[in-house]
């Protein structure tokens, strides 16, 4: 099938419409934070990111000091002609004619792993390396945001294929405007991470209630304790997401804008998608699933989200969050003692039409706060689980209007990822905590820790997430005065190997065999030590808790066995006694860590009072 052709109403998207979009879509996804000055912009030939590289090369010209524009085209080396299609479309972007100046662009090849096979799930790999590769590249480059060449018509089309697999709430709400990268979890500095900031619970919030539990976790050593939380990463911004695909290529048409056509696109006998396009180009659809009622549709949804946002903070406005301690994945937090009316007390936002079941809607709340409280916690990215695998649990804790909830015996239980614990005191309180590790999947991260080079005090490891919780980085410092050579710091190499575990049960045990192997050390020392260091555990770590904690190995190698040092519980600054000692490092060197938690709901935090 040929390429759709240009009516003749169609008129082409100016410069200052499409930064206006930008603008408008940063403003209301991220209303407290500026627009970013480094864009960067995927390109892939194609007219709907060839026209978009022209007008945002035109923002870069008229607002020179605050915006600045990188191209990125992928070589995705999955054909012959995938580099010289690359090389092609760079070429177009630096002959781009009406600019004065090229766009600066940069080509990122694609690095497939050997066992990845290239033509099983192709697009999913492809998928999943190319915004790896656009999100280091963004990274590296000081880039906050990747513009992309999304139009209404993908929207519309997305959101009516989604209608027709049965999707729902969010899955119609269709593509974001602004959103976080994805395919990139875990790495650092393009997923919600990069940057940290601490967090300060308000003064007069009180850590603790008259419970057990929480007078275990309310230790002055935790309170002094700085709690650095994760935040960053590069988002994805859609400028183009208001107009159709024929003000696209009118604006290509009319600057002499070269663009690539792939005419499997429009061939309805290849995939649903091009199905769906075909149809709706040919307006043989009923009249509820064309284009202006699927937008329609598209609005009322983002509406009833927002409307559900809001909600779900009126509801933790009404729950006391007594405790939060991300050192160690723990919180102790009150659930309201009565039903609260949220539809009753709250004014609809536009576009919302009032719930035809509202005991329905109320309860579909309580599962979005109850998965909202969840995620603080959970050793899982967000919105990993559906909003319904929380439903069954909202009875849990949450009081139901017909119901008593005060006669029955409350039951720890586990979602989420997370294990919920009663207090025997309080019906309506409870205590959090990452639920138990499932045997044979433990989570590890291994660490080869460089000894600095000459001249340098100290180098770190790169930063990694553990168990989808904490970020870490670990590091070894030497005095520069002691005149070192980097061959002299370790005999088998440069680098000092850790890794990071849960702490389990045996490491005292452990421990304990190592110190009396040894024969050295006052042995009444040691076990003052480890009195200590129980006791510390004991009230900042209640109960089986603590073996949820990561907890820093060196591996070590004697008389041809290998074997591990249980070092420390870095998130807790507490080394396991008399294990220092046992690290073999040059008298002058020294091992740091730091450490910081994933990236948090902050409204969540703020709306149960705690910031």
């Amino acid at each position: 099938m040929a390429e759709p052709s240009l009516r003749a109403s169609t008129k082409a998207i100016t410069a200052s419409q499409s930064l206006e979009s930008f603008h408008k879509l940063w403003t209301t996804s991220r209303p407290s934070q500026r627009p970013p000055r480094r864009l960067g912009l995927a390109v892939s030939g194609g007219a709907d990111s060839m026209a978009l590289a022209y007008l945002s090369k035109n923002w870069e010209r008229s607002r020179p000091n605050e915006i600045s524009i990188t191209a990125f085209v992928v070589d995705h080396k999955a054909r012959e002609e995938s580099t010289r299609e690359a090389n092609t479309v760079a070429k177009w972007l630096g002959d781009m004619v009406g600019l004065n100046e090229d766009i600066k662009t940069e080509i990122l090849p694609l690095t497939w792993p050997e066992t990845a096979d290239k033509v099983s799930a192709f697009e999913t790999h492809a998928r999943r390396l190319r915004f790896q590769a656009l999100g280091r590249a963004c990274r590296d480059r000081d880039i906050e945001a990747l513009l992309m060449g999304h139009h209404l018509d993908d929207n519309v089309e997305t959101t009516l294929w989604r209608l027709c697999t049965g999707a729902s709430g969010a899955g119609l709400a269709g593509i974001p405007g602004v959103t976080k990268i994805p395919e990139c979890h875990g790495i650092y500095g393009v997923s919600e991470s990069g940057s940290t900031y601490t967090l300060l619970p308000k003064k007069d919030t009180k850590e603790s209630n008259n419970t057990k539990e929480s007078k275990q976790t309310n230790t002055t050593e935790q309170k002094e304790k700085k709690k650095s939380i994760s935040t960053g990463g590069i988002l994805i911004c859609r400028p183009l997401l208001p107009y159709p695909k024929a003000n696209l290529l009118a604006t290509c048409h009319e600057n002499n804008i070269p663009y690539v056509s792939d005419p499997t696109n429009f061939d309805p006998t290849l995939t649903p998608r091009n199905a769906i396009r075909s149809l709706l180009s040919s307006d043989k659809l009923p009249q509820a699933l064309r284009t202006p009622s699927i937008l329609s549709l598209i609005k009322s949804s983002q509406s009833l989200l927002q409307d559900s946002t809001s909600l779900s903070n009126t509801l933790l406005t009404q729950t006391k969050l007594h405790s939060f301690f991300p050192e160690t994945g723990t919180l102790m937090l009150r659930f309201p003692s009565h039903h609260i009316n949220l539809l009753d007390k709250r004014t609809p936002l536009k576009n919302t039409k009032p719930s035809k079941n509202p005991a329905r809607r109320t309860h579909q709340i309580q599962s979005l706060t109850l998965r909202r409280i969840t995620e603080l916690l959970s050793p899982f990215p967000e919105n990993h689980f559906p909003l319904r695998s929380f439903e069954d649990f909202v009875p849990r804790v949450f009081s139901h209007p017909h119901s008593d909830n005060g006669t029955g015996k409350r039951h720890p239980f586990t979602l989420g990822g997370v294990m919920f614990k009663p207090d025997s005191e309080d019906k309506n309180t409870w205590f959090l905590s990452r639920q138990p590790f499932m045997r044979g999947r433990l989570p590890i991260s291994q660490f080869e820790v460089p000894f600095p080079a000459p001249g340098r005090s100290t180098e770190y490891s790169s930063w990694s997430l553990w168990d989808n919780r904490f970020w870490f980085r670990l590091g070894v410092s030497m005095d520069q005065n002691l005149g070192y050579t980097a061959g002299k710091l370790n005999r088998e190499g440069n680098t000092l190997s850790l890794l990071l575990r849960p702490f389990q049960p045996s490491d005292l045990q452990l421990i304990r065999d190592i110190h009396g192997k040894s024969g050295s050390g006052n042995k009444a020392d040691f076990q003052a030590q480890l009195a200590v260091f129980q006791d510390q555990l004991k009230r900042q770590v209640p109960g089986q808790t603590r073996f949820t904690l990561p907890l820093l190995v060196a591996q070590s190698s004697s008389q041809n066995m290998n074997h591990e040092l249980p070092l420390a519980l870095p998130t807790l600054h507490m080394w396991l006694p008399g294990m220092r000692e046992y690290l073999k490092l040059p008298t002058s060197g020294r091992l740091h860590w730091e450490w910081m938690y994933k990236m948090i709901d902050k409204d969540a935090l703020r709306s149960m009072g705690w910031l």
